[in-house]
C-alpha cells in the first residue's frame, strides 16, 4: 500500500487508500481517544485494540451510546488537535491534492458502528452540501473489512447510481440497492486512511462482523476554493498558510483595513 497519491488513479476513482507517512500521530491520537472512552464507560483495562474491537460488550444502545459518542466528540474537538494529528500523518497526500493553503472542519466527526446496529448512515454523497473542492480523510481506529467497513463507489459508478436516483420511479430505493450491490467494501488497516472526493456515493451495510468499527472523518480544503453550502467561519478553521498567502493577506489587511 502506498503513502503517496497516484494522481491518474485518483482522477479515475475519486479515492485512494494510503498508509500514513508517520504512524506516531495516529497512535497518539488513538491512545487519547482510548483514555477518554474508557473513562466514559468505566473500563479499567489497558488493551486498546481489544477495547475498540469489542466495545459492543458494554451493551450501549440508543441515547447511552450517543452520550459516549458525543462526549468523545466534544472532548476531542476542544482538547485534542485532531486535524493536526491527521495532517501530520498524511501531509504529503493532502497538500498534493488541495495545495498548501488549508482550512479544515472545526468539529470532529466520530462513528461507532457496533455489530447488528441498524442505525447506519444512509447511502449518500457529501457534495452538494459540502463543497466538491475538498478532500475527506476517513480514518479507522481499528482494522476494517467487509461489513465492518463502509462501501464506496468510484466516480463512474457513482454517476450511474445518481442517475438512478434522479430518473428511476423507485428513486432512493433503487439508488440504495444499486449502491450496496456495486460498492466496494474498503479494506483499511489501522495506520492507513481512505482519502476521497465528496462527490462519491458511499454508505454502510449493517455490521455483520463480530467487531465494532470506530472511525473518524476530517475534511480539508483549499482556503481559496468555493465552500459550498458550509460557510467558512461557521464550519471551518484556518489550518495552514503558504508564505506567499500569508504575505498577501497581511498586505491586504494593511492596504484595505
Amino acid at each position: 500500500m502506498a503513502n503517496s497519491v497516484d494522481s491518474e488513479q485518483f482522477l479515475k476513482t475519486g479515492y485512494q487508500i494510503l498508509e500514513a507517512e508517520s504512524l506516531d500521530p495516529l497512535q497518539n491520537l488513538r491512545h487519547e481517544f482510548f483514555l477518554k472512552a474508557k473513562e466514559l464507560v468505566g473500563y479499567d483495562g489497558s488493551d486498546i485494540e481489544d477495547f475498540f474491537d469489542t466495545f459492543h460488550r458494554f451493551e450501549l444502545q440508543g441515547s447511552s451510546l450517543n452520550d459516549v459518542r458525543m462526549g468523545l466528540i466534544n472532548y476531542s474537538t476542544k482538547d485534542l488537535n485532531v486535524p493536526r494529528a491527521i495532517f501530520d500523518a498524511f501531509s504529503g497526500p493532502i497538500k498534493e491534492l488541495i495545495g498548501p493553503d488549508i482550512i479544515t472542519q472545526k468539529t470532529v466527526n466520530l462513528v461507532i458502528q457496533q455489530p447488528g446496529d441498524p442505525d447506519g448512515v444512509p447511502t449518500h454523497t457529501d457534495s452538494p452540501g459540502n463543497s466538491p473542492f475538498e478532500i475527506i480523510v476517513w480514518l479507522p481506529f481499528v482494522d476494517v473489512h467487509n461489513t465492518k467497513s463502509m462501501y464506496m463507489l468510484d466516480r463512474q459508478v457513482s454517476s450511474e447510481a445518481l442517475d438512478r436516483f434522479r430518473n428511476s420511479d423507485s428513486g432512493y430505493v433503487d439508488y440504495k440497492a444499486f449502491a450496496e450491490s456495486e460498492g466496494t467494501n474498503l479494506e483499511v488497516p489501522f495506520g492507513s486512511a481512505c482519502l476521497f472526493w465528496p462527490g462519491l456515493v458511499h454508505g454502510v451495510h449493517i455490521n455483520s462482523e463480530t467487531e465494532t468499527r470506530w472511525s473518524l472523518n476530517q475534511r480539508y480544503k483549499n482556503l481559496f476554493s468555493p465552500t459550498g453550502h458550509k460557510g467558512l467561519s461557521e464550519y471551518f478553521d484556518l489550518f495552514q498558510l503558504s508564505p506567499l498567502s500569508r504575505m498577501a493577506l497581511e498586505y491586504e489587511k494593511e492596504a484595505y483595513g
